[in-house]
């Protein structure tokens, strides 16, 4: 069975991912260059940005993105919004590759990776006025847990905010999907489950939006010529990604998955 380490690899993404924007001509490695391989979620750069604005993020707030991966939505926190941000992540090799494409961007006086649990995170109570995921939490089996812990290293009146998928009618999802190869490392829960992990959180809910229109609309991009992998995603997940991608989109079509935009604050 796969586990969450195992199924994001244990080698440099960040090499690959420089090595593919060297071949595609990029030549100015930005937050932005780098989007189409380091945003790990539907909608790209453009959901990053928009959840940003959703959330309110204001000049040196200081933002803890929850399963950061290759820390991309937190470099652009940082270069667009001017927060201050710190990334936790499970893979180690994530933690390792996110600093090395944020050295390269020059972020690091603004932008932070730390290896551990979202379960159990080495973070003081009250440390942050935002908490931030982006498709990070279908890995995460104890929700209540992971909700405390966001609520905990929230100031009082801090904001929780995500971007994430959640199950729809209960149905099994084809696999594989991106966040996973087969059930045993997919966690999703209804929008009911959910928000009752977050009340007993002591979360508070400002807004709730659900995107899945949205996010099947944005669609897949064109099949690549054999052999060929672009710069993009499949970079880093690998050329079954299409796959992937269509499985989830099918999912949200026949309403087995839903995506859903939400804002909570810290009683």
């Amino acid at each position: 069975m796969a586990t969450v380490e195992s199924h994001y690899g244990e080698t440099s993404a960040a090499a690959r991912v420089l090595a593919a924007a060297a071949a595609a001509g990029i030549t100015e490695i930005t937050p932005q260059s780098l989007a189409p391989a380091d945003q790990f979620h539907t909608g790209g750069i453009v959901a990053t940005r928009e959840l940003a604005a959703f959330a309110g993020i204001q000049p040196g707030e200081r933002v803890l993105d929850v399963g950061s991966g290759l820390g991309g939505p937190s470099r652009i926190l940082a270069a667009e919004f001017g927060a201050d941000v710190t990334g936790i992540d499970l893979t180690p090799a994530f933690v390792e590759d996110a600093t090395a494409l944020t050295v390269r961007c020059g972020l690091t006086d603004r932008v932070r990776f730390e290896l551990g649990s979202a379960l159990d995170m080495p973070f003081a109570d009250g440390a942050f006025d935002v908490v931030w995921t982006q498709h990070a939490v279908m890995n995460i089996e104890d929700r209540a847990t992971l909700y405390r812990e966001c609520a905990r290293v929230l100031r009082p009146g801090g904001r929780l905010v995500f971007h994430d998928i959640l199950a729809g009618d209960g149905r099994a999802l084809d696999f594989p999907v991106p966040w996973a190869v087969d059930a045993g490392i997919s966690f999703i829960y209804t929008e009911a489950e959910t928000k009752a992990f977050l009340a007993g959180a002591g979360l508070e809910l400002v807004e709730w939006r659900d995107e899945t229109e949205a996010a099947i609309a944005v669609g897949l991009p064109p099949a690549p010529p054999p052999g060929v992998i672009p710069f993009g995603l499949m970079v880093v997940l690998g050329p079954d990604l299409p796959n992937r991608i269509e499985n989830l989109a099918r999912a949200g079509r026949d309403g087995r998955v839903r995506v859903v935009r939400a804002l909570y604050r810290k009683r």
